[in-house]
């Protein structure tokens, strides 16, 4: 099994919205038994719901996030994933500092924080988290059947 740790900022828009679209990506092509995901926040205030319009845009698409409560990243269990997918450089770099092997960290095209922006904004993120999860799959498919230290 390969595990996927979608990481942002404060794990209530980016994130959690990226693990619930991913999660039903590999539901929907039959993979759901070789993957476990879950988002976590660098700088997350533990027990935060998902943003409003996070909830909202996911919705339309029947991604579920109103359980989603944030949790902070700890550097304990960096050796627990087999791949970090970052929202960003900056969140790649402050992964690697903590002891994230490189080769573990995909960083897609930059994923605009839409913190505090109304629901166009949440959902121009989620689309744009659609287009460069697809991509991230591609890329994860040839070691779905390898030993997860190989993930990426």
């Amino acid at each position: 099994m390969i595990k996927i740790l979608f990481v942002c900022t404060g794990n209530t828009c980016r994130s959690p919205m990226a693990e619930g679209l991913f999660r039903r990506m590999v539901r929907r092509e039959g993979l759901g038994a070789l993957v476990l995901c879950q988002s976590a926040g660098l700088s997350a205030v533990e027990g935060q719901p998902a943003a409003e319009n996070a909830v909202l845009a996911c919705g339309e698409w029947g991604v579920d996030l109103t359980a989603h409560r944030a949790r902070r990243l700890t550097g304990e269990e960096i050796p627990v994933w087999s791949a970090f997918f970052t929202m960003s450089q900056t969140h790649a770099y402050i992964l690697g500092q903590a002891g994230a092997p490189p080769e573990r960290i995909y960083v897609p095209g930059l994923i605009a924080d839409p913190y505090g922006g109304d629901l166009s904004v949440y959902r121009a993120c989620r689309d744009k988290l659609q287009r460069e999860l697809e991509i991230f799959l591609e890329k994860l498919r040839p070691h779905l059947q390898a030993p997860p230290e190989a993930a990426l």
